[in-house]
């Protein structure tokens, strides 16, 4: 990196303390790769076959430069619930002992049934299509397609759909009659003609952050109802608001203040959660406009709503000095007590609900390579939230997070609520 330390403080962006030296070398300690275990059969999504296509899919061939989608299962499903974080798929039945159940790479994914799950591949230079696969058999099917790239896009793996596959939206590259880049926000509605349209473009955000979170991530996601769509990246030079879109006549419904950072919609309705570089985060509905949120502090790093939408969980730092790292604690927000609580009084950081009541969290200690500040170990927590014990968890050797070098996220259930 540089010989510069960079960070976000209070939901704002990166803040340059050019005396003190590189810190982004100790986001994470380092840990083995280790190829997950062999439980039982397991195939390439791309070689698997298919069962026959839908009207709405297409044909998949091998793209140049773009990684073929790969999901890997290793145990046959069970009753769940089960999590999704990163690129790993747990059973988490038992919060504190997981099962690894699938590893699913290069593409994006989400839970659809008890032992189903979706992910995007390419189909051609310009569209996608939705493969459901089955934990169990493997067997997959294609259950949508649009005439629009949803992966490898200049938000990254970042494309969103509908369930039912009649909607999705994109960001495209582009550029504008100056020859500047820019980014495109396209929709694809079956429901509309033309179905496939642009929303707005902006000029591409001039990004470089050395940030142990990074900067704010792109928000492309339709709410829990299908009815709206959310849109921004409000960083850097030429950054854009966060927009509003009604997906039924794809108009703009309502454009954000440049203030109103990361979002993310209630797990039901089209509730948005926006976090801004204000205090404290509120909540917005097309019907009541912005509303705040009563004993709410500010959501600072990675935050995430549970699955029945009653908590959010966040990451934050205690008040650092102006020339400090934070020192990083995990909160969780209490919607209808309107109550915020730190979980616990020691390093932890990237906390996250796996299920109803219970959170992962990781621990913080010093890094090797960045004096005065800490990263992330390769032990995790979890934590009942109705009893407040912190736990460490046991994961079968080979299958925890950074083992499996699978990324870190806010999680995704099933069920969903």
């Amino acid at each position: 990196m540089t010989a510069v330390r960079i960070w976000l403080s209070s939901g704002r962006l990166c803040q340059l303390a050019v005396a003190l030296l590189a810190a982004s070398a100790c986001a994470a300690s380092p840990v083995a790769q280790a190829t997950p275990p062999a439980k039982g059969a397991a195939s390439d999504a791309r070689l698997a076959s298919p069962s026959s296509p839908s009207a709405k899919g297409g044909s998949p061939s091998p793209i140049a430069g773009v990684p073929d989608p790969s999901a890997r299962c290793f145990s046959s499903p069970g009753a769940g619930p089960y999590v999704l974080i990163g690129q790993a798929l747990y059973n988490v039945a038992d919060p504190v002992h997981p099962q690894l159940m699938c590893l699913i790479k290069n593409t994006v994914a989400h839970l659809y049934t008890q032992d189903t799950f979706a992910y995007l591949r390419r189909s051609g230079d310009e569209a996608t299509e939705v493969v459901v696969r089955s934990m169990g058999s493997g067997n997959e099917s294609v259950v949508a397609g649009w005439t629009l790239k949803l992966l490898e896009g200049p938000f990254g793996k970042v494309g969103s759909w509908t369930p039912d596959g009649n909607v999705a939206a994109s960001a495209v590259s582009g550029t504008d009659a100056s020859g500047n880049p820019t980014i495109q926000i396209w929709l694809f509605n079956e429901s509309l003609q033309p179905k496939r349209r642009m929303l707005y473009d902006f000029l591409q955000p001039l990004t470089d952050c050395i940030c142990r979170f990074g900067l704010a991530p792109p928000t492309l996601a339709f709410s829990a109802d299908g009815q709206y769509l959310a849109s921004a990246w409000p960083i850097g030079k030429g950054a854009a608001p966060l927009h509003i879109y009604r997906v039924a006549d794809a108009s703009l419904t309502r454009t954000l203040d440049m203030i109103d950072g990361q979002a993310f919609w209630s797990p039901t309705g089209h509730r948005l959660y926006v976090t801004t570089r204000r205090d404290a985060p509120q909540s917005w509905t097309p019907e009541l406009g912005f509303q705040s949120l009563d004993g709410s502090n500010a959501w600072v790093f990675m935050p995430g709503i549970s699955a029945d939408g009653a908590w959010v969980a966040y990451t934050a730092g205690l008040p650092p000095d102006s020339l400090s790292p934070p020192k990083l604690r995990v909160y969780v927000y209490n919607q209808a007590a309107g109550k915020t609580r730190m979980l616990t009084d020691q390093a932890r950081s990237e906390v996250t609900f796996v299920r109803n009541g219970w959170v992962w969290y990781r621990e913080e200690a010093p890094c090797t390579n960045c004096a005065g500040q800490t990263g992330p170990t390769d032990k995790v927590f979890a934590m009942d939230l109705s009893t407040g014990v912190e736990t460490p968890i046991v994961f079968t050797p080979g299958e925890s997070p950074s083992s499996l070098n699978s990324g870190w996220s806010t999680g995704q259930f099933w069920p969903s609520s």
